[in-house]
């Protein structure tokens, strides 16, 4: 018998767009995904991958953005799929595979990326509203569309319409937000036209209206058709709240069924995937401010916890919470919630580095705490079903794992999921490894609550976990295993610098377990990798005066762009001072000298300095286990530094493929 919550009861009320039937308010946000074959066609992986979280229950299934034409940005011009039977085709399919689940499928529709779009040698010129400079390359300008282009694309629109009803679709998104091509047309900055699609407002949002018509000629009065924009731009030029509203207020009057609200654009990108230094639910004021304007529902996403979109709903400022990553790491979120299972629930950590990290590499989405996302894609040479891997092994074996880290706890999991008899040996008196000191910082508690949801799984596949226990080479508890997992994790970087074993230096691990140590008001940061930049932004907010002192010539070189802008943009709403191309050269009691590239040595005062120069591979007693026991592997960061992610899908594999 089916268990039902009580803890969430607005996330799991049945509503409705324009009579459409949703068994909750839980929409699965539509993000690129790169799964698709090069022709935009849906493939295995990627119906999959839909299914997934449709099955997993999950009210609304938002499909990424499908291309209705090839023929405006010229980095689409090889998905010849578009604006084809084909495409229809395709999205019958994946409609059929949606639907046997319970859940409602939507499209969004686009027609091309824009002055935001991608440039190949010389393959074209990209498109705009008119001849503004490309995003990528300011050298390159945009040519303006034609009328006859812009009369052509709204066409792509009406059949894209036909084909989706034909499919079963049950809803369709107008996609024009971030900046892409329609919000070109709907902006003053972008929009320099003197013709009927430029100009007074009715002229800028022409285009956009005649999609609406083209569409909604096609499909009724009773289909729902909603639109997705950002609420404001956050960059000096781009629209501001005011103007959205009065755009709000003519999307609804036009006959739009529902907004989809978003912030952001690229000239300043840090809303495009938010992360958690913008905190949880992190564009909902926005969406709260439009919902006050208008009678049509509120679609939101944006780092929403059930917690913080349960109280959202329950407060009336928005009227459905999508949930993009967070379904990523577990597309089973819906039906675990409902049914009373929350601490069975992976946590997103927001953390961007597989997800769109991957996408922006061209490799397809995966999670960095979920590898099983797109298994097969990621991993084509491992033929285990990652999907049945409860007692999948024929012998069970006796496995030992050294370091209760990411890497550890992951290899641990899997493997006791598969059948086998664990046991940890962790030298410190707790689980986490690095995953403790990154998560000293307020803004990354998700990665508490990860360390909390391993350890909770940990226990319930009797996993046994032995603390306070320094293993090496020589230790008897390794001669009687089966199979090793040296997962130890790394150590800071000491460098040799005069001065550095001073009493007013503290290293970044130990200023995150013992904040107390860090004394006075001016905290200087030697080091400005994540680890110093991170711990900057927390000193930054607590109202301390920071400054962060780096030898290279950028900070948080360490992140990907996605994360490394918002983090920037943040330090310096705090004021944080950034000095680099300033080397270190003495701790001293006033503070830190350093050497200029001019040649010129200063100094900087400081009450406190935290050293935060990186960490190191605890290489050398994990090849020395290695070498001893050939049943011995070696993973995550004692093999090759990296993130949460790379550690736990090294983890991930080492438990899956046990011999």
């Amino acid at each position: 018998m089916q268990m039902t919550t009580t803890k969430y009861p607005k996330l799991f009320e049945e509503a409705s767009i324009n009579g459409l039937k949703l068994r909750n308010r839980m929409t699965m946000s539509p993000m690129g995904s790169f799964l698709d074959n090069p022709d935009a066609s849906l493939n295995d992986i990627q119906l999959e991958y839909y299914e997934a979280r449709a099955r997993g229950g999950v009210g609304l299934v938002h499909v990424e953005a499908q291309y209705i034409t090839n023929k405006t940005d010229p980095w689409i011009k090889g998905k010849t799929i578009a604006d084809t039977d084909a495409q229809g085709e395709g999205w019958a399919t994946l409609a059929e595979r949606i639907h046997a689940h319970g859940a409602k499928m939507g499209v969004q529709l686009s027609i091309g990326l824009g002055k935001n779009g991608f440039l190949f040698g010389d393959e074209g010129q990209m498109v705009s509203a008119s001849a503004i400079p490309s995003h990528r390359d300011p050298n390159h300008i945009c040519r303006a569309l034609t009328i006859e282009e812009i009369h052509y694309l709204v066409s792509c629109f009406e059949r894209a319409a036909k084909r989706a009803l034909k499919a079963k679709v049950d809803l369709l998104q107008i996609h024009a937000h971030g900046g892409y091509l329609l919000d070109q047309f709907m902006t003053p900055l972008w929009n320099k036209r003197t013709d009927e699609y430029g100009g007074s407002f009715e002229n800028r949002m022409r285009f956009v209206k005649e999609a609406y018509q083209a569409i909604r000629n096609v499909v009724g009065p009773d289909f729902p058709i909603t639109i997705r924009i950002a609420a404001y731009h956050d960059f000096p030029g781009g629209r501001e709240m005011e103007e959205t509203l009065e755009i709000a207020k003519y999307l609804e009057e036009i006959g739009f069924d529902a907004l989809d609200i978003d912030l952001g654009a690229y000239e300043r990108k840090q809303w495009i995937v938010p992360t958690p230094v913008h905190g949880m639910s992190s564009m909902a004021h926005a969406a709260a401010e439009i919902k006050k304007v208008v009678n049509i529902p509120v679609i939101n996403a944006g780092t929403h916890t059930p917690e913080t979109a349960e109280k959202l709903l329950q407060e009336g400022k928005i009227d459905f919470a999508q949930f993009g990553r967070p379904l990523i790491a577990d597309p089973d979120l819906p039906n675990k919630l409902l049914n009373n299972q929350e601490e069975d629930i992976k946590p997103c950590l927001f953390c961007n580095e597989y997800c769109d990290g991957y996408v922006q590499l061209g490799k397809g989405i995966t999670c960095s705490i979920n590898p099983v996302t797109n298994f097969k894609l990621h991993y084509p040479n491992i033929k285990v079903d990652v999907n049945n891997l409860e007692n999948s092994v024929g012998t069970p074996k006796n496995v030992v794992v050294i370091g209760g880290g990411p890497a550890g706890m992951e290899a641990a999991r899997v493997a006791a999921l598969r059948g086998h008899n664990v046991t940890i040996y962790e030298r410190s008196s707790t689980l986490g490894g690095q995953i403790n000191i990154a998560s000293g910082v307020s803004f990354k508690h998700r990665l508490k609550k990860f360390t909390t949801h391993q350890q909770i799984q940990l226990k319930k596949l009797g996993v046994n976990v032995v603390f306070n226990k320094e293993i090496n080479e020589n230790s008897p508890e390794l001669a009687a295993a089966d199979h090793i997992i040296v997962a130890l994790g790394a150590k800071p970087v000491i460098p040799d610098i005069k001065g550095i074993n001073r009493a007013n230096v503290i290293e970044v691990t130990q200023a995150h377990i013992h904040p107390e140590l860090v004394h006075g008001e001016k905290i200087v940061i030697a080091g400005g990798g994540r680890l110093g930049s991170e711990f900057a932004l927390e000193m930054g907010r607590k109202g301390k005066e920071v400054t962060i002192v780096e030898k290279g010539d950028r900070i948080a070189h360490d992140l990907i762009i996605e994360n490394r802008n918002p983090l920037i943009f943040k330090l310096e709403e705090v004021d944080v001072k950034v000095l680099t191309h300033h080397e270190i050269t003495e701790f001293t009691e006033a503070g830190v000298k350093v050497l200029l590239g001019s040649g010129e040595e200063i100094e900087i005062e400081a009450d406190t300095v935290v050293a935060a120069f990186g960490r190191k591979g605890e290489s050398e007693l994990a090849n020395q286990i290695c070498a001893r026991y050939s049943n011995a592997v070696n993973v995550g960061d004692s093999v090759k530094k990296g993130l949460t992610g790379n550690a736990v899908h090294d983890g991930f594999i080492a438990g899956l493929t046990i011999n």
